[in-house]
């Protein structure tokens, strides 16, 4: 959504300057327009009976581009040719979930009805699905590029058997095993901390409580966990471009192979959408908006066009498109090994260097003698063992040697995420998940 937000504010003000010369957007742009009145809209409903999702937001301005301003409380709804209406209701910030699941039916054409709570409506044409295409193949390949990197990439073959329209659009989930390199089956637990004892009258020092943990057996799975991420950019196929209803060897994603996503099992679900060619225009100007060096020179005006219009003013403008288009979807699966045989793993995720241990005092080297700290000399100054635990910052590894060094506390550490995965994703296995 913040992605689609920010393109399509981009876009207004090449349209709304109708110029490629240098401009002040913050000064002279937002004295003549106030962005929040632009509505964003992102509709699309398809053939698969579920619950559909329409999208609303405000357009935000270049200075606050990382604020998404959620449109809530609106009446949204859709309407078929033949009169059957479906409500959508507010359920999280500015998404719209339809009331029932219900499926866009091919040969029925579908409109978008929205009204804001600042009394703002708007309406798009009536649009129609395009029919109905399959996945014939969904399959991954290593590959170099033309800069000479070397990954994965996925591929599909698309076909229509209609023959009619073949305009693809395409988005995807991949989700990824983790597993913790320097995970153990053993965990700290805190005893108690370090605190001063002393009198309330004279302050004199009375105790001293020395930190100390002991190892426990974990209580919960962290050594193997999942994450799942949805893609984020807009990926095409034109097939209007080929004389027959298939393409083949359709580009979807490329993983580098030093991307720890690859490290041990991956899953993608690629979905299909087939669109009319109108819906097909407006998200290649959209792609071609995002991938342009110049923005303000290389797209030009009047090449972006939705469907959606206010009913009461022609100066009120909204942005996007109401799309109803059919759905098809795929999941492949594979293993690092499979194409990377023999071959060391990528770099642990954040470039952690997980093979590396440190062995942090149970007492604070800063803390002079007196107060029952260690002297600091040569040691450097160490934060306590409790405190990196506290803090979430560290998991056992080791026990150290035995004496540990005059530097050195009674353990080996590693950093939280090499030892403990749900620092990455959760250790709940996916219901589709396939070793």
């Amino acid at each position: 959504m913040d992605r689609i937000n920010k393109y399509f504010f981009l876009l207004f003000v090449i349209l709304h300057l109708n110029c490629v010369e240098e401009i002040s957007v913050d000064n002279q742009f937002q004295s003549e327009i106030n962005v929040e009145d632009i509505l964003v809209v992102e509709a699309t409903i398809t053939n698969e009976f579920t619950q559909q999702k329409i999208l609303l937001t405000r357009a935000s301005s270049f200075v606050n581009d990382s604020t998404i301003v959620y449109e809530r409380n609106a009446s949204v709804s859709v309407v078929d040719d033949i009169g059957n209406l479906f409500s959508f209701e507010n359920t999280i910030d500015g998404q719209y979930d339809s009331s029932e699941a219900f499926a866009a039916e091919i040969g029925r054409s579908y409109k978008l009805l929205i009204a804001t709570d600042k009394g703002e409506e708007y309406e798009s044409k009536f649009e129609a699905s395009a029919g109905e295409s399959t996945i014939d193949n969904l399959y991954a390949e290593r590959v170099t590029t033309d800069t000479q990197i070397d990954g994965i990439a996925i591929f599909v073959d698309s076909s229509n058997p209609s023959g009619d329209v073949n305009y693809y659009r395409y988005s995807y989930e991949e989700t990824y095993k983790i597993i913790a390199p320097n995970w153990t089956s053993s965990e700290f637990e805190i005893l108690q901390e370090y605190e001063l004892i002393r009198d309330e009258n004279t302050g004199e020092l009375l105790e001293i409580i020395y930190p100390d943990v002991k190892l426990v057996p974990r209580m919960q799975e962290e050594q193997i966990c999942y994450n799942s991420i949805k893609s984020n950019n807009i990926i095409l196929s034109d097939g209007s471009l080929l004389n027959e209803s298939r393409i083949d060897k359709n580009q979807v994603r490329f993983i580098n192979r030093n991307n720890p996503i690859l490290s041990h099992r991956y899953s993608i679900l690629v979905k299909q959408f087939l669109q009319s060619q109108d819906a097909a225009n407006f998200y290649n100007t959209l792609a071609d908006f995002s991938q342009s060096e110049n923005l303000f020179s290389q797209i030009q005006p009047g090449l972006i066009e939705g469907n959606i219009k206010s009913t009461a003013s022609t100066q009120k403008i909204v942005l996007g498109y109401f799309e109803v288009a059919s759905v098809t979807q795929k999941r492949l699966f594979f293993d690092y090994v499979d194409f990377f045989p023999n071959e060391p793993l990528p770099p642990y995720f954040n470039d952690l260097n997980c093979p590396s241990f440190f062995s942090p005092r149970l007492f604070n080297s800063s803390l002079s003698p007196r107060d029952g700290g260690y002297d600091s000399y040569n040691c450097g100054v160490q934060t306590e063992l409790v405190d990196h635990l506290k803090a979430e910052a560290v998991e056992f590894y080791l026990v150290n040697t035995d004496p540990p060094d005059y530097c050195e506390g009674p353990y080996l550490v590693t950093q939280r995420a090499c030892g403990d995965c749900t620092v990455l994703g959760s250790n709940v296995k996916p219901e589709f998940w396939i070793e």
